[in-house]
């Protein structure tokens, strides 16, 4: 934990506060250190709110329908009948087995004009003219998982004594789902929402595959990358910018504490 997690952390919080440009180990004299609060100004930059704004709107938008999709597969794996009902979950969790990258690639080329399924079945699904609509499917698709398996543990965990007692005081299948089976459900549901979200605000990966690193759809992860990888790195705002969103996710776990005390749903 300190080598890997303290130590880079302070690391961030020097260079973000300080006209540091670069870290030489070996070569690092104190005396070269000045502090300064100006990188501060690089918070309203226009670049960073865009990807900032874009970023939690995509996500939001791949967010929900990972509750719309996953929450019924949820629903229906929980409540069937077959005796190997893992087998289901096992088809969901497979292709996390896979290398993301592999799984972004192979799911933007299916999403694209000469694909798989249109060279060989003759079955066209191009959203290149739509890049944010890919961006956004993509993103569904890669972390639709991680909605259903929060969801399912808490569905499968249910008393179904609350839906026999709401069906004794007259209520139908329907106003008992919406009653009961779904308030319950909360818990994974909160859970499912925090692990789409998060990773799908904050990725690099998904917007870099699938636009190919076109600057009108750059996403927060993107911006923060750029400015340690360019051939001019800023060091100094892409530390600030991490810190930013660092202190974001901390948000979003302490949520996710307060949501799911016992961790019952947590991959």
């Amino acid at each position: 934990m300190i080598l890997f997690t303290l130590i880079p952390l302070l690391l961030m919080i020097l260079f973000a506060f300080s006209t540091i440009r670069r870290f030489l180990v070996f070569n690092f004299d104190w005396n070269d250190v000045s502090f300064t609060a100006a990188n501060l100004t690089r918070l309203i930059d226009v670049s960073f709110l865009k990807a900032f704004g874009r970023s939690m709107l995509y996500a939001l938008i791949a967010t929900v329908l990972c509750f719309l999709i996953g929450y019924p597969v949820a629903y229906f794996i929980s409540r069937s009948h077959f005796k190997n009902k893992y087998l289901f979950l096992l088809i969901f969790l497979m292709p996390m087995w896979t290398n993301m990258l592999l799984r972004v690639s192979t799911i933007n080329n299916l999403l694209s004009e000469n694909s798989f399924l249109s060279n060989v079945f003759h079955i066209s699904l191009n959203m290149t003219k739509y890049p944010a609509l890919k961006i956004i499917m993509v993103m569904t698709i890669v972390y639709l998982p991680f909605m259903i398996f929060p969801v399912y543990t808490v569905l499968e965990k249910l008393d179904h004594s609350y839906k026999e007692a709401a069906n004794d005081l007259g209520a139908g299948h329907i106003k008992t789902f919406f009653k009961v089976t779904l308030p319950l459900s909360m818990k994974g549901v909160g859970s499912g929402v925090m692990m789409v979200f998060l990773p799908s605000a904050m990725g690099f990966t998904i917007p870099q595959i699938v636009t190919n690193g076109n600057p009108n759809y750059t996403m927060v992860g993107q911006l923060i990358e750029r400015q340690f990888k360019s051939s001019s790195p800023s060091f100094n705002i892409g530390s600030l910018w991490s810190l930013v969103i660092l202190i974001f996710v901390l948000g979003s776990l302490y949520l996710i504490s307060r949501i799911d005390e016992e961790g019952e749903t947590l991959l």
